[in-house]
């Protein structure tokens, strides 16, 4: 078997990201010495996928619904079609993530990379010819080969930054992330309603434009990966650390709560995600303009949320920050199920965005806390099943909870779709419960 490459220095790992001859500029493996100011580098090209990855699925659960109800098609069939889809992309993020783990470093691709160039194509194809499909059946095979190339992209990628990261530095580059994934979130949401409205296919077209081109940017890592390495201890271990997303489940009683926990906290986003413009639009009877104009605003709070996690995380801890803004955005969307016009959205809802920024921000510098070593592949596949979890009953359940409370009283003035805010407030406040049971593993790293 062969064994990993080794850096003889992780203190002058550097690599020329420009072609023969050039210094446009270098990229550095940071050490537990380095700040994260010198770090930012690095955390700019990582990050550049997010924001295309953010742009392909928000296109695709925010605008795809639009798409879909015009073949007459009910809030709950929608949210099935959408969900169920994504169920059979389940057990992808398991296994690209563990195999991930187990490709020598000497692959022509380097060890993560081929699952991320098998992944992109998969989602461009599935996001751009959606929108052309002439009846739901050819919709739900778009949307189901959108989904397995995600999560066959989605976990390899994640385990970059563990492969090339110290663990000091994990919070703030989720914030990093996390800011990315906020621009693309916004993007996709402020820009996708007015270029729907030029021409249907055209965000979904510029969805796969923009992963592609993000995609492309991980061409420096590549070549930083293959020339550095996984860095490893003791070469005797490796076999022992590299297990299957499985087996590390279902040894580690702290990565089963988070699994748990994040499928809560994504169930939330995704319901959210599906049928926050079709709140504003059916249920309110308002303009997609003014929906454009709401979720800005949550984007922008989103985007200011994420490096407010990195920080507070390094003082207070990961738990700790995760338990105050899990219950202030459960209690904040609860609330949201009293709200019968705009206006009181537009002073709650950058509140809640920002404790949900903060929320969502950290799941993925939690797992990799809470995975052994050489683990990384597998704990991002854990993360993103688990997200897959709550993509897939997220908009299932918003939507049937949506078209059951059509003709109740209570929900009537926005048509059932008030009852949402419920739905996807609850899943916060009981992930309270599960991440109060990881304090004691966390105090233990």
């Amino acid at each position: 078997m062969t064994s990993p490459t080794t850096a003889a220095d992780p203190a002058q790992r550097t690599y020329d990201a420009g072609p023969a001859g050039s210094s446009r500029f270098s990229l550095a493996l940071p050490t537990n010495d380095t700040s994260s100011q010198d770090a930012r580098p690095l955390l700019l090209v990582l990050g550049l996928p997010t924001f295309g990855l953010a742009f392909a699925i928000t296109i695709l659960t925010t605008y795809g619904p639009s798409v879909l109800t015009s073949h007459g098609l009910s809030p709950a069939t929608v949210g099935a079609l959408i969900g169920g889809e994504g169920a059979f992309a389940l057990v992808v993020p398991l296994f690209a993530g563990a195999l991930s783990d187990r490709l020598p470093a000497s692959t022509p691709s380097g060890r993560r990379m081929p699952f991320v160039f098998l992944g992109a194509p998969m989602v461009g194809t599935g996001l751009v010819l959606l929108p052309f499909a002439p009846a739901y059946q050819l919709a739900g095979l778009m949307i189901l080969i959108f989904f397995i190339g995600y999560y066959l992209y989605y976990p390899p990628y994640r385990a970059i930054y563990a492969d090339l990261l110290p663990k000091r530095l994990l919070p703030r580059a989720q914030s990093s992330q996390a800011i990315f994934r906020g621009a693309g979130l916004g993007v996709a949401l402020i820009s996708g309603g007015l270029f729907l409205s030029v021409w249907t296919p055209l965000p979904f077209v510029l969805g796969g434009a923009v992963l592609g081109v993000t995609t492309l940017a991980l061409k420096p890592v590549l070549r930083l990966q293959k020339v550095v390495g996984p860095v490893v201890t003791d070469p005797d271990d490796e076999d022992e650390e590299q297990v299957s997303a499985r087996e590390l489940f279902l040894r580690n009683r702290p990565l089963q709560i988070f699994v748990a926990a994040n499928a809560l906290w994504e169930f939330s986003f995704a319901g959210l995600k599906v049928f926050i413009v079709l709140y504003i639009t059916h249920g309110l009877g308002h303009s997609k303009n003014l929906a454009s104009a709401v979720i800005t605003i949550v984007a922008v709070a989103y985007v200011i949320g994420a490096p407010i996690a990195g920080r507070a995380a390094e003082r207070w801890g990961i738990v700790r920050v995760m338990e105050v803004a899990a219950l202030s955005y459960g209690l904040i969307l609860c609330a949201a199920v009293l709200a019968r016009s705009v206006p009181p959205m537009l002073i709650a809802l950058p509140v809640g965005a920002l404790a949900g920024a903060i929320l969502m921000t950290l799941p993925q510098a939690l797992a990799f806390t809470l995975a052994p070593e050489g683990a990384q592949g597998a704990a991002a596949g854990l993360v993103d099943f688990s997200r897959g979890i709550g993509v897939v009953l997220g908009p299932v359940l918003v939507g049937a909870a949506v078209s059951a409370c059509t003709h109740f009283s209570f929900f009537s003035h926005t048509h059932g779709y008030a009852v949402m805010w419920g739905v996807i407030g609850v899943p916060n406040l009981l992930s309270l419960l599960l991440l109060r049971m990881l304090r004691p593993a966390r105090a233990e790293g």
